[in-house]
């Protein structure tokens, strides 16, 4: 049976349909999910012809979550190059926060545990970026006499 994960991609907007998709399921999973998620990441974000810059290996990711590795499986397919902090908030929620490569902004997310907050916030910055080179972000505008504090 195919499933939309193994189809290819082949439309930006199909792309980050799938993307927000799977955002939404990493903030809805429970920690007993972890591993399914991480698996379809893997589906989703690996690039055998690398032109995407994603560098990790699906069968190192596998390995590592037979290990109970999920969190180092995480951080191989978020890569060394991408600037993050996981921390633990308040009622033991587990938050990730990424710098977009620009240095623009942040993104932070919430997730059952480490590794998916961090897949989310991941995720999140990938939209952030196809979202602002397709033009599909609104400009934010206030109203005249509006004031920032």
């Amino acid at each position: 049976m195919a499933s939309s994960l193994t189809e290819p991609v082949s439309d930006t907007h199909v792309w980050i349909a799938r993307l927000r998709d799977f955002l939404h399921d990493c903030a809805g999973s429970a920690s007993a999910e972890e591993h399914d998620r991480i698996r379809e990441a893997v589906l989703l974000l690996h690039d055998p012809d690398g032109q995407s810059g994603a560098t990790f290996e699906p069968t190192t990711i596998e390995a590592m979550l037979s290990c109970g590795a999920a969190e180092s499986a995480v951080f191989a397919i978020v890569g060394p190059d991408v600037n993050c902090m996981v921390s633990r908030g308040s009622a033991g929620s587990c938050l990730a926060t990424l710098v977009l490569p620009d240095g623009s902004e942040e993104v932070i997310s919430e997730g059952a545990t480490f590794g998916l907050a961090l897949l989310a916030a991941y995720v999140s910055m990938i939209l952030s970026g196809l979202e602002r080179d397709d033009g599909m972000s609104a400009p934010l505008t206030l109203p005249n006499g509006a004031r920032l504090h």
